[in-house]
């Protein structure tokens, strides 16, 4: 078994820790009776809060071993802070791409590199897969942070286009038939609502389509 997780929501910490470590207990005793056993090195707690002033985190032990208490973890490939910014996980995203356009870059030279169209299919490939992954998740964030992605795709547009450095990104997103990044994170949120909408079932319909989560999904 691997990317499980446990979420318990409450304004009271030792409630929180109540409920979370009879989940924990419940799951062990599972764990045993079927012969599986889960990893107390790779478990982590992650205590979600934005209050500035000092506060308890919840103490929960997993096979009698303490499970730490994190400010970041990784989560089917997203970074989730503790402080639901997503910032570090823009920062480690920004670096992937980063090395990706060094590799664009080097074919697309001037004398014998690729030409344009090789060249946008190898950045949709290479660069805008990564900043589509989890845009409906990291997306919600504020729009300083997601600026840092822009010149990512600037950088790599001009590769492509063989544009100057002065070309404006509207016009090189034009020329290639490229959405700006805010238009295309809303164009996949969208896209992820109606494919969800169609799909009672599954567990996010009543989280995302419930109304009184309305306000953080609209």
């Amino acid at each position: 078994m691997d990317d499980f997780l446990i979420v318990y929501r409450s304004k009271y910490i030792h409630i929180i820790e109540s409920n979370l470590q009879r989940s924990l207990n419940i799951l062990s005793h599972w764990a045993d009776t079927n012969g599986f056993k889960f990893s107390s090195s790779k478990t982590v707690c992650m205590h979600f809060c934005r209050l500035r002033s000092a506060h308890p985190n919840p103490e929960l032990t997993l096979n009698g071993t303490p499970i730490p208490v994190v400010e970041q973890t990784k989560f089917l490939g997203d970074i989730f802070d503790n402080k639901f910014t997503f910032l570090p996980h823009i920062r480690h995203l920004k670096e992937k791409c980063v090395r990706a356009l060094n590799l664009l870059r080097v074919v697309a030279h001037t004398s014998w590199g690729a030409d344009q169209q090789t060249l946008l299919h190898l950045y949709r490939s290479l660069v805008r897969s990564k900043l589509d992954y989890g845009s409906v998740v990291y997306g919600s964030t504020r729009e300083s942070c997601l600026r840092m992605l822009d010149p990512i795709q600037n950088h790599a547009l001009r590769l492509c286009l063989g544009a100057f450095r002065t070309s404006p990104a509207s016009s090189m997103c034009v020329q290639a038939n490229e959405p700006l990044l805010y238009i295309r994170r809303r164009m996949l949120s969208i896209q992820y609502s109606l494919r969800l909408g169609s799909s009672p079932s599954n567990p996010a319909y009543n989280t995302v389509f419930s109304p009184k989560f309305k306000a953080s999904f609209s």
